[in-house]
């Protein structure tokens, strides 16, 4: 009988051990060989080590299930726990954050990482987490570019032009506004359409235009720095809150911290710069004379697309700008 008992609590304990192991599964649709390939495998080995291996993970990154869109609705549906997804995959659950993509928004990425930090941020994940996902941080991807088959460099240029626009409202009201004419297409069908001719051009961060080879079907980059782009790094709020404190503690502070992946995505993105010169892209830097007119061109825009968005994205819009007249005044 002792024996028995002996075993009981041996099966127990052996019960208890396996519950205790988490796996995490981590969607994303992150081009691969990019910058988020290191940040995953850093996620990876500091979930591994905090944990002491109870927590594994499991990386479906490199668009597994699909485009950000269908990656942050397995997120938020708990199909994954953590991800990463840009503007297009979590407008699904904060549309009016496509108000921080309005051209011409910021004037500087000094200007950009201020209000970040001290106005959005915490705005943003006030919002998300209640709209039931959790917002971890931003892992950015850099100022918005024009890409087309011609030089781009007015918004004239534009005009009738065959473009691409991303899946959310101030993408398409951009280049709406510049006269091209727009198609939405998913990342999957771009390089077809350029191929096709079904469109010449669009927009997009110098990360995606190189690593998804749209520099190869569209070689004429035009550096317009409309926008900046970020992705946000999401958990599955019930998934997160059923955790222990110490297991979500290690959860949340295991991903590289937002200076690292903001220095290290900078770095990332002049070695893309170099990349896309070498393979032949021609990269056109504005005159000051250019980009006015680009903004001249768009600002008229920003209250448009915020008034179609509705009063969160009004309460956003007048946030930023709160955040712009403060760092204005912190020079």
């Amino acid at each position: 009988m002792h024996y028995f008992f002996l075993g009981l609590l041996g099966l127990f304990a052996g019960a208890q051990v396996a519950a205790a192991e988490i796996e995490i599964t981590l969607v994303s649709n992150s081009p691969a060989g990019g910058p988020g390939d290191k940040l995953w495998r850093m996620f990876d080995e500091a979930i591994t080590a905090k944990s002491g291996g109870r927590m594994s993970v499991k990386q479906l990154v490199h668009g597994e299930l699909g485009g950000d869109d269908v990656g942050f609705q397995a997120v938020r549906k708990g199909r994954g726990q953590m991800g990463i997804a840009g503007e297009n995959g979590y407008a699904q659950a904060l549309p009016e954050a496509s108000v921080l993509n309005l051209p011409f928004l910021f004037s500087s990425i000094e200007e950009c990482d201020f209000v970040f930090d001290n106005y959005w941020t915490p705005e943003a994940k006030k919002i998300a987490s209640s709209r039931d996902i959790e917002l971890l941080q931003w892992v950015e991807i850099g100022w918005m570019q024009v890409y087309g088959k011609k030089p781009l460099l007015t918004p004239e240029d534009a005009k009738g032009y065959r473009m691409r626009s991303l899946p959310y409202e101030a993408s398409q009201a951009f280049l709406k506004i510049v006269g091209a004419d727009t198609i939405v297409l998913p990342t999957p069908d771009l390089i077809p359409a350029l191929q096709t001719g079904l469109i010449s051009g669009g927009e997009s961060s110098l990360l995606m235009y190189v690593r998804t080879g749209v520099l190869e079907y569209a070689p004429q980059l035009t550096m317009t720095n409309h926008s900046f782009a970020t992705s946000g790094l999401f958990a599955n709020k019930r998934w997160l809150e059923r955790l222990s404190p110490e297991d979500r503690a290690i959860v949340s502070s295991a991903f590289p911290n937002q200076d690292y992946v903001r220095s290290d995505t900078r770095a990332s993105l002049s070695q893309e710069a170099e990349s896309a010169k070498a393979k032949g892209v021609v990269i056109h830097e504005l005159s000051p004379e250019q980009r006015k007119r680009w903004e001249d061109v768009t600002r008229p825009m920003h209250r448009a697309v915020v008034d179609r968005l509705g009063p969160v994205a009004a309460k956003i819009y007048d946030l930023v700008q709160e955040g712009k007249r403060a760092f204005a005044t912190r020079k």
